[in-house]
């Protein structure tokens, strides 16, 4: 098991609810709360990290910065 950090932009949409991107992963998703991004999120980041691996995650950061994400991967 590994924990890495990723980046977490919080933006709310206009038709309501919140857009959130993660510039290290480059993957967008959305929630209806705050929450529910964040959650949704987190579980775009770990089908990425499991298909790609995460030897193979480019390590970059742009934008602004929210909130840092804890995320569990099981290796």
């Amino acid at each position: 098991m590994r924990k890495i950090k990723i980046t977490a932009e919080l933006i709310p949409a206009e038709e309501g609810g919140y857009i959130i991107y993660c510039p290290e992963l480059d993957i967008t998703t959305e929630g209806e709360t705050v929450d529910e991004a964040v959650a949704m999120l987190k579980d775009a980041a770990s089908g990425y990290i499991e298909v790609i691996g995460i030897e193979n995650i480019p390590h970059f950061t742009k934008g602004h910065q929210i909130k840092e994400l804890e995320l569990v991967i099981n290796e």
